[in-house]
């Protein structure tokens, strides 16, 4: 299954709002936020976030089955992948590549050398497609400020 993948444009905070739940609600031990959180922010929140990050969303059949943002990183050396998220019916048929590269691209064009991510430690199926798209596991100071049950993965944005 190939998605087109479109960067969320300000005005999308109801279309970013409706994925997150969807996400918060299918995969809730998989955010640090809660869909109970969530469906509480305002509109003005959620259009605040599709400024602030890049949100690339996947679509299929005129239906949005997935999504993963990119942020800016304290070091200018570095973007993060966050809240990436695919569709149960989506899942391993390449959408969750086609988003990671979507950030890859994003992150590149900004000037970043690397992509970083954290991931609950216990989401395997996460993990695994991390590192079949080329995210290795970082080790010691530089993931000392991850939670105790994440790891950090880094992705290298040079030559790629």
């Amino acid at each position: 299954m190939t998605a087109r993948v479109e960067r969320l444009q300000p005005g999308a905070g109801a279309r970013w709002r409706s994925i997150r739940l969807q996400a918060l609600d299918e995969a809730p031990s998989a955010f640090g936020t809660t869909y109970g959180e969530a469906v509480q922010w305002s509109g003005a929140r959620w259009e605040a976030q599709v400024a602030e990050f890049a949100t690339f969303v996947a679509v299929v059949d005129g239906r949005d089955v997935g999504v993963a943002r990119g942020a800016k990183h304290r070091s200018n050396e570095l973007r993060e992948l966050i809240s990436m998220w695919s569709a149960p019916t989506a899942r391993r048929q390449g959408i969750g590549a086609q988003l990671i590269d979507s950030v890859a691209d994003w992150a590149r064009s900004a000037g970043a050398g690397a992509l970083v991510l954290d991931v609950v430690a216990t989401n395997a199926p996460a993990i695994a497609l991390y590192e079949r798209t080329g995210f290795l596991r970082v080790e010691g100071a530089a993931a000392s400020d991850v939670a105790p049950n994440e790891i950090r993965l880094v992705r290298s944005l040079a030559g790629s």
